[in-house]
């Protein structure tokens, strides 16, 4: 078990390596999103947590982390001074860090040694968790990068049309249902498990298509106030959105995607991607639908594997905000879940195609503001049955 950590920990820097230390030092300073920091600053803030968590939390040993502080705990420094920081780009030292908290994670789960942090190999996958959360973040910024440089000038795309909205189908009886999760994998926020009284309820088979998410948008569902919440119709009139994130049109009017890997046909079947919670919301209400709460996407996933088999096209938006169940105790810092409990963060089940294994259970809860749409996300339909 402890080998089984350390080496998925172990793979996860080689990925970074190899993925980012071909990357310019522009490219690894440059900030491609208010949200988002520069490329730099997430590798450089990994091996800081790693040896953060490992020499200064569990052996008392401060002194490789306390004057890095103010750099690399988000809360200390604003995201546009973190390309700044000196040391960013340099991959030896990276290197050097990675592999050393790699042999010191080993060293203490192997050993006989009492702390919380290394019962059940916590701290490994915590780690492991921590920087796959990072991982998934810089690719968001890869493909903020190619928003930034990309041009559909002269571009011509394959056509695609749209459908009607498909009907939520697997129903599931009112009920007690579990959720959270026990696992070691488990965050603060997916504990304790316990149990919830859910009315009938359908879901959707699979997220929303592209091809029905064309269909909102020839409906003029950016143009109709009451597909829209009030709070959803302001910012779509202040924004002036029309289309989802990573959607371009080219020079004939066709829609065309666009990803850190360049321009592409869009598949009309695939799940959409790339929507605030307001779009999800509005392409629901013109659907005739609703958005799932977050128990019920639970409690199906749970109850019915062929449906979780459906998840991992993108983060799908739930109609509920971020809220701490009863018992809730913060573990293993105060910060992780707690400053968000504030009703403007809503939940995302699932996970995308960049997420990492350790998101995979269905009991993993995301969360981000309404307006946000660099996340990967989009979503999947519910009613009342």
């Amino acid at each position: 078990m402890v080998r089984l950590s350390i080496d998925r920990l172990s793979s996860l820097h080689d990925r970074l390596i190899k993925q980012f230390s071909s990357c310019s030092v522009d490219e690894l300073r440059i900030q491609y999103h208010p949200d988002l920091s520069p490329l730099g600053w997430h590798l450089a803030h990994i091996a800081f947590i790693e040896q953060y968590w490992l020499r200064e939390a569990v052996l008392g040993d401060n002194s490789r982390t306390a004057d890095l502080h103010q750099y690399y705990f988000p809360e200390m420094i604003d995201k546009s001074e973190r390309g700044k920081l000196p040391g960013i780009t340099d991959f030896s030292k990276l290197k050097n860090n990675f592999s050393d908290a790699e042999n010191l994670s080993f060293d203490l789960l192997s050993s006989q040694q009492k702390h919380p942090l290394l019962e059940n190999d916590y701290i490994a996958w915590f780690l492991l968790q921590h920087g796959q959360q990072h991982l998934e973040t810089m690719q968001m910024a890869l493909c903020q990068k190619a928003l930034k440089t990309e041009s559909a000038t002269n571009l011509i795309t394959k056509k695609f049309n749209a459908l009607e909205p498909v009907s939520p189908a697997a129903s599931f009886a009112e009920g007690i249902y579990e959720v959270g999760s026990s696992d070691v994998l488990a965050c603060d926020n997916e504990q304790p498990v316990h149990e919830v009284r859910l009315s009938t309820f359908q879901i959707a088979e699979k997220p929303v298509s592209n091809a029905e998410y064309l269909g909102f948008m020839q409906a003029a569902g950016y143009q109709y106030e009451s597909f829209w919440n009030r709070a959803g119709w302001q910012w779509i009139t202040d924004s002036k959105i029309r289309a989802p994130e990573y959607w371009l049109d080219d020079v004939s009017g066709n829609w065309c995607a666009l990803s850190k890997e360049g321009f592409s046909d869009i598949d009309p079947d695939a799940a959409v991607s790339g929507l605030s919670w307001y779009e999800a919301d509005a392409f629901a209400r013109y659907a005739g639908y609703r958005l799932p709460h977050e128990h019920e996407w639970e409690a199906a996933m749970k109850a019915d594997p062929a449906l979780m088999h459906t998840t991992g096209k993108v983060w799908e938006w739930c109609a509920n905000t971020f809220f701490p169940y009863e018992g809730f105790r913060a573990f293993p810092y105060e910060r992780y879940s707690s400053p968000w409990f504030d009703d403007d963060h809503y939940m995302l089940k699932g996970r995308s195609p960049y997420s990492g294994e350790s998101v995979s259970q269905p009991s993993f809860r995301n969360f981000y503001q309404p307006e946000k749409r660099h996340v990967f996300a989009g979503l999947r339909l519910a009613r009342d049955a």
